[in-house]
């Protein structure tokens, strides 16, 4: 995948910058993976970034601190510790819980 310089423009609405928001991503089953910090969000997308990038798959949970919730995310490009991700609909994809989504809003996430 390739980085951000080289991607051309699609975005559908206007980007809000999100300067030190926080959120997780989660494996699709629903198993913590790591913490990241949001940085763009548009209405179909976001630019995240991660302490380690290496074994993420392509497509996983982000859960916004924020808002207390969760869309399936599919990264569409990396570039270091840097990931530009679309947000998709799954049905076969078993939706989080009201439980874990509790898990996941506490302050002090422990794996």
């Amino acid at each position: 995948m390739t980085g951000p310089a080289s991607v051309p423009e699609k975005r559908g609405s206007e980007r809000r910058r999100t300067r030190l928001r926080s959120g997780k991503l989660v494996n699709i089953d629903g198993h913590f993976l790591i913490e990241c910090q949001l940085h763009d969000i548009a209405g179909g997308g976001a630019k995240i970034r991660v302490a380690d990038p290496q074994g993420l798959p392509d497509r996983f949970w982000l859960f916004d601190d924020r808002h207390n919730q969760a869309l399936i995310a599919e990264v569409v490009w990396r570039d270091g510790l840097e990931l530009g991700v679309r947000f998709c609909h799954d049905p076969t994809v078993q939706p989080l819980g009201n439980a874990r989504l509790s898990e996941l809003a506490s302050k002090y996430y422990s794996l």
